[in-house]
């Protein structure tokens, strides 16, 4: 979503420009988790037996030729730019561009125009403008250092004057000069944030780009892509503050890309080996979906195993390919709603089959983890695990599930009220859940609910079911004091203690 915003911003430049020629964490609420709690019980039973799960591989074979597996790529030389508010250029950063000439961009808005993006009276004037400025360049992919650039884009041959028009259709403005843009671009970062866009440290690193960005353009001093980039490396995706945790463990780091037919999607799988990884022993594994952000958390948890907490336990993430922004909630709609079927047969009958036949698992002790979203789909997985043969997991741990998001989309069902008929067709559940959300979250989607379930209310209700239906290995917690996210780290913490601690 984010590098959509950035493109976005470039197009509502263009069309600015088109008007303008006429005009122009919490820190840890970790309480302790009851160990005599029948969950533990069961998980310490569970740890006491030798797995005997094996899974059947359903793969085509254009999907087994596709799969390639290796070390991490990561942007070891990433550079790491301060949040500073200073104005200076530092001029050892590198800035790339890519400029689209007018032909490229009267293809990319014939392209946009069958999506509905413009109004017919906004895609004339567009490509009106166009054809007025036949020397016409936009920007259409920056990158610094090598990774992408999220913020507004500077013109071609900008010289540092103006007008410069920014902002959209509802607040479109003008600003007279570079040093006006800045003081414009400073607020629009803080109402992004207060908006929920970007964090304080995204939107920090936005604004400090853009003074880069422009800057190299008004020197000269940016170097012209020739052809449209593709990102090749996690240095983009969404763990700034952690990235060089991960780069630090990199070398226990394994990166798999695997497509899959009914998706026609290319997925990016990284697994992080435990300390003094063996391949003969057996060892559980915590998959975790929207890789984009879990790979993060992976340094946190592979610290505990270090230091003697847990048991060694594979931690694994799953991600879209590099061209795909796993950060779009559309995107991620895509594949926990609209699709979760074809992506939990995916999960279930060929990445963790094919998982298997590299590294030895234990499944009878291996978690499925999601969030919001994600959430969503963790729960439609624990209570559509009895129609696969294959049982790749027995923990299911559902982060804020957002039940209600659905209904803001054009696929939404209510199917997870009844838990997808499972209680129809089974007398009991086997597998093991842990449900958990924020007690400030509520209000973070206020607007969003309609005549739903809350996040919160969705959770409770949830636990009613399950009790009504006589579930007794599920549990819940709700983390103090945290919004939506804010408790993940240390819930993380706690699940790895929870089912795959080491008693003192």
């Amino acid at each position: 979503m984010k590098k959509l915003i950035a493109l976005l911003a470039s197009i509502s430049m263009i069309l600015s420009l088109s008007a303008c020629k006429s005009e122009e964490n919490i820190e840890s609420s970790s309480d302790n988790i009851s160990e005599t709690s029948e969950i533990a019980e069961n998980s310490q039973e569970q740890e006491k037996k030798s797995s005997t799960i094996t899974l059947k591989n359903s793969m085509s074979e254009k999907e087994k030729n596709s799969v390639s597996i290796g070390n991490i790529t990561l942007d070891v030389e990433k550079t790491d730019i301060e949040n500073e508010e200073s104005d200076s250029f530092n001029s050892e950063h590198i800035v790339e561009i890519k400029w689209w000439d007018k032909e490229e961009l009267k293809n990319y808005y014939e392209e946009l125009k069958e999506t509905d993006f413009f109004t017919e009276e906004e895609y004339g004037n567009a490509i009106k403008f166009i054809d007025e400025n036949p020397d016409i360049k936009i920007s259409q992919e920056v990158l610094i250092d090598g990774r992408n650039y999220m913020g507004i884009n500077p013109p071609y041959n900008y010289d540092g004057g103006g007008p410069i028009g920014v902002g959209g259709d509802s607040d479109e403005t003008e600003v007279k000069s570079f040093d006006e843009l800045k003081e414009w671009y400073k607020e629009e970062c803080k109402r992004n944030v207060e908006d929920r866009i970007f964090t304080q440290e995204e939107a920090d690193q936005n604004y400090s780009d853009m003074l880069i960005v422009w800057q190299s353009v008004i020197d000269g001093t940016y170097k012209e892509l020739k052809t449209k980039p593709k990102t090749k490396t996690v240095s983009d995706w969404g763990f700034d503050k952690e990235y060089d945790d991960v780069v630090a463990i990199s070398g226990s780091i394994k990166e798999i890309s695997i497509y899959d037919e009914e998706l026609d999607t290319t997925f990016i799988v990284h697994i992080t080996l435990p300390p003094d990884f063996d391949e003969n022993k057996t060892y559980p594994m915590l998959m975790m979906t929207d890789g984009v952000w879990r790979l993060g958390d992976h340094p946190a948890l592979r610290k505990l195993m270090e230091e003697g907490k847990t048991e060694d336990v594979l931690l694994a993430s799953i991600g879209y390919d590099f061209d795909i922004d796993g950060t779009d909630n559309a995107v991620r709609g895509k594949y926990f709603c609209e699709h979760k079927d074809l992506f939990l047969n995916f999960i279930t009958d060929n990445l963790m089959p094919y998982i298997s036949e590299n590294y030895n698992i234990d499944f009878s002790r291996t978690g499925l983890y999601g969030h919001s979203l994600g959430g969503v789909f963790a729960h439609y997985a624990a209570f559509n695990s009895d129609l696969y043969e294959n049982q790749p997991f027995q923990y299911y741990i559902i982060g804020s599930p957002a039940f209600w998001s659905p209904y803001s989309l054009p696929y939404g069902d209510y199917e997870y009220k009844s838990e997808y008929g499972y209680f129809d067709r089974n007398d009991t559940f086997n597998k093991t859940l842990y449900i958990s959300g924020g007690e400030n979250e509520d209000p973070d989607y206020e607007e969003y609910y309609e005549d739903n379930d809350t996040t919160l209310e969705g959770i409770s209700n949830l636990m009613s079911r399950l009790e009504s239906n006589g579930v007794t290995t599920a549990e819940c917690k709700i983390y103090e004091g945290s919004n939506h996210y804010e408790y993940i780290p240390d819930m993380f913490k706690e699940i790895l203690l929870k089912f795959y601690g080491k008693s003192e």
